[in-house]
């Protein structure tokens, strides 16, 4: 089976794909620009929903505390995605957090206006609805690759989504992130994502220079995530 990189990406960057104009121009009422800084809290997990908000500049990692207190990195956000807003819709206290993890700045709508907004708005709602039920595949395909991949499947498996998220518009990459993010992404720990990457760059799958990772040899990687 071909490897598909898109199947661990959410689609919330088309949240207004179609939207009515009047709606859009109510939205732009309800919204401000607001910056955040490199590891900058943008919500708390266990915090009341209050806003959605979009990446306009930068990137947002999202975490979940773990049974035993560690933080795990379950997606990235990079500009033009949106979030925030599920907790809102279900009437829920965020179960995740929120976190700059480079400088970044973010649209910010008021929660009640933007549902208010989505209950009027039967293309905004059909939106939602076909986003979190993409988005509920794209947790099923990573839990399940996770919890079946050894500790090197994995981390290939996320340069690999990381790498699509680095990528700028001309399709180069150069990953920016701690190695301990990386392995809180990659369910393992820092030595082991150290050894890995050393192991990658000595086969001349990747380049590694402190900070920054980029991709050599992707489908070396790609086969490698897949156990072969």
């Amino acid at each position: 089976m071909a490897f598909s990189i898109t199947k661990y990406h959410f689609r919330s960057n088309l949240l207004l794909r179609n939207v009515h104009g009047e709606f859009l121009d109510e939205l732009s009422t309800i919204t401000e620009q607001i910056s955040a800084e490199k590891k900058t809290v943008i919500y708390k997990e266990g915090s009341l929903p209050f806003a959605v908000y979009c990446v306009t500049k930068g990137k947002v990692k999202i975490e979940q505390l773990t049974e035993t207190g560690d933080s795990r990195i379950v997606y990235i956000y990079t500009p033009g995605e949106y979030f925030g807003f599920r907790p809102l819709l279900s009437g829920e206290r965020h179960p995740v957090s929120a976190t700059a993890i480079e400088d970044c700045e973010l649209q910010v709508f008021d929660g009640k206006c933007f549902i208010d907004i989505v209950k009027r708005s039967q293309i905004l709602s059909f939106n939602l609805i076909e986003i979190l039920s993409f988005e509920f595949n794209v947790w099923v395909n990573l839990i399940s690759s996770l919890s079946h991949k050894s500790a090197k499947e994995r981390v290939a498996l996320i340069l690999l989504i990381l790498h699509e998220k680095y990528k700028g518009a001309d399709s180069k990459s150069e990953i920016t992130m701690s190695k301990k993010d990386i392995a809180s992404y990659a369910e393992t720990t820092e030595e082991t994502v150290v050894r890995i990457i050393n192991f990658f760059e000595q086969e001349k799958i990747l380049k590694n220079q402190g900070r920054k990772i980029s991709l050599i040899n992707n489908h070396l990687l790609e086969i490698i995530t897949k156990g072969f």
